[in-house]
């Protein structure tokens, strides 16, 4: 069940992917080494955990909230997203 809508984000090409996985490290989460997936992140002591879809042709990344604490709400998660999308040189919608 998902918890969130899913985002979509354009421009993902192999080198932003990468640069999301570096930024991923720095921030204490890896995202796997494969166009869909799954990963988790804790934030100030609670888990959120997402899936993701990679579409290399196309340049765009599906990335869905899929289990998150109620008081954490979707709209922070995607500002959170959205920051570390444009470090990596992705492009929000």
């Amino acid at each position: 069940m998902a918890a969130c809508n899913t985002w979509t984000y354009r421009g993902i090409s192999s080198s932003v992917f990468r640069s999301l996985q570096q930024v991923g490290k720095k921030q204490g989460f890896t995202i796997p080494n494969a166009a869909s997936g799954k990963f988790m992140i804790t934030v100030v002591g609670m888990n959120v955990g997402f899936q993701y879809a990679w579409d290399t042709n196309a340049q765009t990344l599906l990335l869905q909230c899929d289990n998150k604490p109620m008081l954490l709400g979707c709209s922070t998660i995607k500002t959170f997203a959205d920051k570390i999308i444009a470090e990596s040189g992705g492009k929000v919608s």
